[in-house]
């Protein structure tokens, strides 16, 4: 995917309107609460359900894309979240760590064709996250520290307000989830794995565009 997109940057006219552009942002990012099977490797049996909850963290990427079409946007995005955890179980007990999401996602943006000199614009994209957790008890003890690798995909909106004559402001929403996390446990005489988590995270964005 990320070849095709490189290949249409390449082979674009010359003209403004179709020249790529690099976008940087940072983020707002609502985890809300990590839903999870406790799997139980010995034997392998799902014996409940936990939940994690999770403080309000921070995201930043870059995203490199052109135009493709009078009102369509293709480009690449690569990004980072991180949030803090609070508390784990049900009932709830204290549990520090964090999840770390790294993205890469090609993204396609429909502009809305109105005058003026702000754009409003929805679309969303598809790839590959990659994840981390890791979480230690009230007593101190590390329960998880591992990573996966799932499909990923967002949703957005927002809108791009022109500076100058190639830059753009843009503020916007994008909601991320994945498919099914497990992290295994350094639990060793009770071997119980988190599986079938998602990540997903609601993101206010705030980024600049340089058309070059």
């Amino acid at each position: 995917m990320a070849a095709v997109a490189i290949s249409m940057i390449g082979a674009g006219p010359a003209r403004a309107q179709e020249a790529p552009y690099v976008t940087g942002f940072l983020r707002i990012t609502d985890m809300g609460d990590y839903d999870f099977d406790f799997f139980q490797t010995v034997p392998s049996v799902v014996v409940g359900q936990g939940t994690i909850t999770t403080d309000t963290g921070i995201s930043y990427g870059l995203a490199v894309g052109m135009r493709v079409a009078p009102n369509l946007r293709a480009e690449f995005e690569l990004s980072h979240a991180s949030n803090d955890t609070k508390e784990l179980g049900r009932p709830f007990t204290q549990y520090d760590g964090s999840f770390d999401a790294t993205f890469g996602m090609v993204n396609l943006w429909y502009d809305v064709p109105v005058q003026g000199r702000f754009k409003p614009y929805v679309g969303g994209g598809l790839g590959f996250a990659r994840v981390s957790h890791d979480g230690q008890a009230r007593t101190g003890v590390t329960l998880v520290d591992d990573s996966d690798t799932a499909i990923a995909g967002q949703l957005g909106f927002g809108g791009r307000f022109q500076v100058g004559e190639r830059g753009n402001i843009d503020i916007g929403y994008r909601y991320k989830t994945t498919g099914d996390l497990d992290f295994a446990t350094t639990q060793v005489f009770i071997p119980t794995d988190f599986t079938d988590g998602r990540y997903s995270s609601h993101s206010l964005t705030f980024g600049y565009s340089y058309r070059f």
